[in-house]
C-alpha cells in the first residue's frame, strides 16, 4: 500500500470521527487525541484496532502497550526505545496528537511523504 501523508491523514480522520462520535472537520493534524478530541483510554484502543482495518497495519492481543511505546517514538523530546513505565505510557496516550499517528502509519506501511 502506497499512501501519502494527506491520504492517510483524510483516511485516519474517517475512522476517528466514527469511533469518537464527532464531526470530521473538527480533527486536524495537530489536535490531541486527549485534550483536544476527548478521547479516553477505550478510544485509543478502539483507534488502534482500526488501524488495523483500515491500514493493514497489524495489532494482536497484548500489543497495545508495545504500540503505544512505538508511537512515543514519534512524539517531540520522546525516549528513542525501550520499555515505558505504565506512567510514560499514560503520558504518551495524553501527548498524541493526530499527526503523530499519521507518521506513525507512514512510518509502518512505508508511505511516500
Amino acid at each position: 500500500m502506497s499512501l501519502n501523508r494527506e491520504e492517510i491523514f483524510e483516511r485516519l480522520r474517517i475512522q476517528m470521527s466514527k469511533h469518537l462520535e464527532i464531526d470530521v472537520e473538527t480533527i486536524e493534524m495537530e489536535s490531541r487525541l486527549v485534550d483536544d478530541l476527548d478521547a479516553d483510554s477505550l478510544d485509543l484502543l478502539e483507534l488502534i484496532l482500526a488501524l488495523k482495518g483500515e491500514f493493514g497495519i497489524g495489532v494482536n492481543d497484548g500489543e497495545v502497550k508495545q504500540l503505544l511505546t512505538e508511537l512515543a517514538r514519534f512524539l517531540p523530546d520522546a525516549k528513542a526505545s525501550g520499555q515505558l513505565t505504565d506512567q510514560e505510557l499514560a503520558e504518551v496516550s495524553r501527548r498524541l496528537a493526530v499527526t503523530n499517528i499519521v507518521d506513525f502509519i507512514a512510518d509502518r506501511i512505508s508511505a511516500t511523504v
